[in-house]
């Protein structure tokens, strides 16, 4: 289906890659009534989806993971801890910087996201015989890695980005 579209649009064979993927994500948006309610925007989703992946971390760690500037970690973190999603602690050795840890509430929220993006990958790729899905998993677990590496943090200029 996608090559058909890609015909009539009269694109390029390499960018049936970027059809499928806006495919997907189409998919996803569609799929996001089923989301657990939440009192959330996407940064602020991001950064409790962060702590859940990678555990209690400085908050300039989380906005450079995350690519926000300090002020806006900062406004992101004093939202989250009023809702009591994440507190703020002291760094066990650093007194200049601040550690941020997701409450009992932000960890029941992250297992609810984890959660819900299981049933989304079971719904998505349910049509997948096993080989097939354990090929795109493997595929996509690998995804972080070759963004992070140096060959591909280059912006379009040729500049590499700091990772």
């Amino acid at each position: 289906m996608i090559q058909d579209v890609a015909k009539k649009r009269g694109t390029q064979a390499g960018s049936q890659e970027a059809l499928a993927l806006m495919s997907l994500l189409q998919y996803m948006d569609a799929a996001n009534a089923g989301r657990p309610e939440m009192q959330l925007d996407l940064r602020a989703r991001r950064v409790v989806q962060a702590l859940g992946l990678e555990g209690d971390q400085p908050l300039v760690a989380v906005a450079q993971r995350l690519g926000v500037s300090a002020s806006t970690m900062t406004g992101l973190a004093d939202r989250l801890e009023g809702q009591g999603f994440v507190r703020r602690s002291p760094h066990p050795s650093d007194r200049r910087a601040l550690v941020l840890q997701l409450t009992e509430a932000g960890t029941k929220l992250f297992k609810d996201e984890t959660a819900f993006y299981q049933r989304l990958i079971d719904r998505a790729l349910g049509p997948l015989d096993h080989d097939s899905r354990q090929q795109l998993l493997s595929a996509l677990r690998q995804l972080p890695l070759a963004a992070a590496s140096p060959e591909t943090a280059r912006s379009e200029s040729g500049v590499a980005r700091r990772a």
